[in-house]
């Protein structure tokens, strides 16, 4: 009799363990960014479930995800099931909403329907990429992990009617990796990046109050204010910011009424103290750019 208990529940903890592992996310041309920061064909893979969260942007118009507040679910897919190091693969999404049923129409923002933003574990890797809608709702694009490891992808978006949303998982990218880049906080929010002089003027960097992020352009050979700085998707400029461990993920538009200058002016919230990677990308003489900051935001 004991021993039929016994096997009873040792039945009962493998299918308890099967249940969780069957949740668990594992997995055993393209414009990436390295960070400038002083301091095909195959199977496909579908992760089912990934929550996302609604809106919390304000006058400010940043755009924050957290790990909670969630609402719907978008399924990704990967081809092949695990994606390589310095080879093509494909991203694919499909959004549902909160009653499983498929979301087929997304308003444009910044131009797009879906922007899907992917960074490495350590931050030091950044792609912003477009997704294309195949007809069918589910949304594809092709690109390539330069380096084998962790990385977690953003998928930010509105359906048509609805509120601002974010979803994210994490793909394990194989083949040969890099060395982890600590992130440190930057001393000169300075960069030259493609003939340009970009400076970063934060505001009062403390969690949970409004503040500014102004850049400034200058041309790198003159010294001289850049005053052929050209709209990037339709704004003076796109800006990104993601925290230390990956949790908080931020997307700032510009403020009200901007147009493309020598300044763009963005105010956002960081919503927790801690280490954050800036990206911004602007664009001059019909090309694009991207600048990084590291920045840390006191308590």
């Amino acid at each position: 009799m004991q021993r039929k208990r016994r096997n009873r529940h040792r039945k009962l903890h493998i299918g308890l363990m099967a249940v969780l592992l069957s949740a668990a996310y594992t997995t055993s041309n393209t414009g990436w960014a390295a960070s400038n920061s002083a301091s095909a064909s195959g199977s496909v893979f579908s992760q089912a479930g990934t929550r996302l969260a609604d809106d919390e942007s304000s006058s400010h118009h940043h755009h924050a995800h957290e790990e909670h507040n969630q609402s719907a679910t978008v399924q990704w897919s990967f081809s092949p099931k695990q994606p390589q190091a310095g080879k093509p693969a494909a991203i694919q999404l499909a959004v549902a909403d909160a009653k499983g049923q498929p979301v087929r129409s997304f308003s444009l923002n910044h131009e797009k329907e879906i922007h899907l933003i992917a960074v490495s574990s350590d931050l030091s890797e950044f792609q912003h990429l477009h997704p294309v809608d195949d007809g069918t709702g589910h949304f594809t694009v092709d690109t390539i992990f330069p380096n084998g490891g962790a990385y977690k992808l953003f998928a930010d978006f509105i359906p048509a009617g609805g509120s601002h949303q974010v979803a994210d998982t994490e793909v394990e990218v194989g083949g040969k990796t890099a060395p982890a880049v600590p992130l440190v906080p930057d001393k000169q929010l300075v960069r030259m990046v493609a003939g340009t002089q970009v400076t970063l003027h934060p505001g009062q960097l403390q969690a949970g109050k409004e503040t500014s992020l102004a850049f400034s352009f200058k041309d790198a050979a003159t010294g001289k204010p850049a005053e052929d700085m050209e709209p990037y998707l339709g704004a003076a400029g796109h800006v990104v910011i993601i925290s230390e461990d990956l949790t908080q993920y931020l997307h700032v538009h510009p403020k009200d009424g901007q147009t493309a200058g020598p300044e763009a002016l963005f105010e956002t919230e960081f919503p927790v103290p801690g280490l954050y990677k800036v990206w911004g990308q602007f664009q001059r003489h019909g090309d694009t750019f991207i600048a990084s900051f590291t920045i840390k935001v006191g308590e």
